[in-house]
This record gives structure tokens, sequence and C-alpha cells, in this order.
């Protein structure tokens, strides 16, 4: 598995299992549209930086 792979079934599973319209997405570009509607992949990237940063603060 690829890691865009890997990423996109991450993605899919923690975004989309518990959406009400997720069968309305047929393939990979309205997910990425719909994620990007709701701004949830720059939140995500917002958060593992912050991730990065904590445990920087905490082992440095």
């Amino acid at each position: 598995m690829t890691t865009a792979t890997s990423q996109l079934t991450r993605n899919y599973l923690n975004l989309c299992y518990n959406c009400q319209d997720a069968h309305l997405c047929e393939s990979e570009e309205q997910c990425l549209a719909c994620w990007a509607e709701q701004g949830v992949l720059d939140e995500e990237e917002t958060e593992a930086a912050e991730t990065g940063k904590l445990l920087n603060l905490y082992y440095a």
C-alpha cells in the first residue's frame, strides 16, 4: 500500500465513517473535494504540526 493510498484510507475511515452523505462520494476526487470544502484537510495538517511541536517541547 502506498503512502498516498494509506493516507486516503485513514482519512476515509476518520472523516467519512459517520458522515450521512458518505454514500454520495463515489470517487477519490469527490472525497477530496468534500474534505476540502469542510476544511478538514487543513485542520489535520495543523493538528500534526501542533503534535510535533508538543513532542519536541516534551523531549527537548
